[in-house]
């Protein structure tokens, strides 16, 4: 146990007696080296859990050999890598702990946190002073208000019940001359009527493991499919057949993603199978507008900051010196 951390991170309703870990008076398991506010069936059971039980490593850079995270991080906060040195930072919905990874390779101390499943992001990320893994609900965190250097919550606002609420939750753990970094689906024509929301009244309902297998069904086809319709010449019959696919074929294809370039078919199947479950799946989907993020982060941000939309929304704080960055 970190208490030096803990001590951090944590207020008076938190303490240590008689080797129990006491939250206002009530007892909080410690197991695996891991404080456990929530239980560990959530929401998330079914859909996140899976992915995390059977791709647990398939986004770690360290084992994929990409720089895909960390090309992801750097261009989406518009940070210098050297920003992240030193900095407390709370990682809100960590996952499998691919973020997390990256996010400490580049100084930063960072306490992550998700609802259930943690054990996988454990395994991952070891047992090392510089990251410490919490289970909680984002929506209801047990730590002292202004006490982050860094608020980081990536590809998990919009899998929240109420995804403004827990916007204006995160944002009062960051300090006064703090950062923040928050993503967001987009919320556009081209975004929410694509196949994936077009689907999700339906597969939301599923039973996730007969959703999982269809997934796996179809995914190899429809990956042959659109591989074939991005190989044709960009003239204009191309240039339409490749929307088509983009709003009406079910898949997440990353063939022709630079950092995938040399992989196997195999692998970026995998991540098809992985990222296609993903969209469709999930209990919660409600990307926020600009305008709602915009105003949220105005009542409780001190920083300058900027929020932009990109095929994904984006809410970070500006940097000095660094120049606006549309990633």
């Amino acid at each position: 146990m970190n208490e030096k951390l803990f001590s951090l991170i944590f207020d008076e309703r938190f303490e240590v007696a008689n080797g129990r870990c006491l939250f206002e008076g009530n007892e909080i398991p410690f197991v695996n080296g891991i404080l456990r506010f929530t239980p560990n069936i959530s929401y998330s059971t079914g859909n996140f859990a899976r992915l995390r039980e059977d791709h647990s490593k398939l986004q770690l850079d360290s084992v994929n050999g990409t720089q895909d995270r960390l090309d992801t991080i750097l261009s989406r906060t518009n940070w210098p890598p050297d920003f992240f040195r030193g900095k407390l930072l709370l990682e809100c919905g960590c996952g499998a702990g691919p973020d997390a990874e990256i996010l400490r390779s580049l100084g930063a101390k960072v306490v992550s946190v998700d609802i259930a499943g943690v054990d996988v992001s454990k395994e991952n990320l070891g047992s090392k002073e510089d990251c410490e893994i919490v289970q909680a609900s984002i929506v209801d965190l047990p730590f002292k208000k202004q006490c982050f250097d860094i608020v980081w919550c990536h590809r998990v606002l919009q899998h929240t019940p109420n995804p403004p609420e827990t916007l204006k939750h995160i944002l009062s753990f960051v300090k006064d001359d703090g950062a923040v970094f928050v993503h967001s689906y987009s919320k556009t024509f081209s975004q929410l009527f694509s196949w994936k929301y077009a689907m999700r009244p339906i597969t939301k309902r599923m039973d996730p493991e007969r959703l999982y297998k269809w997934v796996g069904a179809w995914v190899p086809a429809a990956y042959k499919l659109t591989n074939f319709l991005h190989r044709i010449p960009p003239d204009k019959l191309g240039e339409i057949l490749f929307k088509i696919a983009y709003y009406l074929v079910p898949i997440r294809n990353y063939r022709f993603n630079p950092e995938f370039s040399d992989k196997s078919d195999e692998y970026v199947l995998e991540y098809a199978v992985h990222d296609t479950f993903d969209a469709l799946s999930p209990k919660f989907d409600a990307p926020m507008s600009v305008k709602n993020i915009r105003v949220i982060a105005k009542s409780y941000l001190k920083q300058e900051f900027e929020v932009i939309e990109t095929g994904v929304t984006l809410l970070r704080t500006k940097v000095p010196g660094v120049s606006t960055s549309n990633s």
